[in-house]
């Protein structure tokens, strides 16, 4: 039997951790499976999309295709995940970020603070308003009609930064370069948590910042992890254990490490 193939769909995504995050995911299951990177221009990507579905069991999708891929599969968007033997897709971007989260600093409760309004923004406000604890989010953006978008539930946009949360968390991309990444005038306060979607370098400014007011804080390498987690449970159609998802998150912590 041919190995099974997979891949990460993107442009500029040479970079990607993907591959090796994904591989070492099949082998921990001890599957023998492909998994490469398509980055293609937005001229050929409808028609990697059919190819993909035709040729592969499944694929991820990454910047700047996740709403794009959506809209061709006829899917609620932004989406990162394909199965493609029934055209599902999902996106786990979500579950990833609240699983390491609670990992990190327990259940969300209280007023959390998020910054920015984009895709990443939407997941983590999703994520929120899904958890279990009792807990408020104010979303801060610089431009108030787009944090207004991703209101409702437990969210609520604000013109000003708050004076008092018990964490924040970054959704912006700024940091990526090593420039701030968080406003100014962001004050911590008695904050006790510090969560920065940016996994590289594992340490923005923003995250420094709040280290060095006392927070505890966390980058975005573990959502990373459990997202591409939650997509393999998306391709086997089944849920693994706790006690198998912290494992095999551990595992792949290792072989990222490693650098293989």
């Amino acid at each position: 039997m041919s190995a099974k193939k997979f891949c990460v769909l993107g442009q500029g995504i040479s970079y990607s951790l993907s591959p090796v995050l994904h591989s070492a995911i099949f082998e921990f299951f001890g599957e023998d499976c492909e998994y490469g990177v398509a980055d293609v221009p937005p001229e050929n990507l409808y028609e990697t999309v059919k190819k993909l579905i035709g040729e592969y069991d499944g694929f991820n999708v990454t910047k700047p295709y996740k709403e794009s891929v959506a809209r061709i599969l006829g899917a609620s968007g932004p989406i990162n995940t394909v199965r493609c033997a029934d055209c599902a897709a999902t996106s786990t971007d979500a579950e990833g970020f609240l699983c390491d989260y609670i990992e990190a600093f327990g259940e969300p409760k209280g007023d959390i603070l998020l910054l920015g309004a984009g895709g990443a923004a939407k997941s983590v406000a999703e994520a929120l308003s899904n958890s279990r604890g009792v807990l408020n989010v104010y979303v801060f953006n610089r431009t108030y009609e787009n944090a207004q978008k991703l209101e409702g539930g437990k969210v609520k946009a604000v013109r000003d930064l708050p004076n008092k949360f018990y964490s924040v968390i970054n959704c912006t991309s700024a940091g990526l370069n090593g420039e701030q990444s968080a406003p100014a005038e962001l004050d911590f306060g008695k904050a006790q948590y510090a969560y920065d979607l940016i996994y590289s370098p594992p340490e923005t400014p923003f995250l420094a910042k709040a280290s060095a007011a006392g927070l505890k804080t966390r980058n975005g390498m573990g959502m990373l992890i459990w997202q591409a987690i939650a997509a393999h449970e998306f391709w086997r159609k089944r849920k693994f254990d706790l006690q198998a998802k912290r494992e095999l998150a551990e595992y792949v912590k290792k072989k990222l490490a490693e650098g293989k």
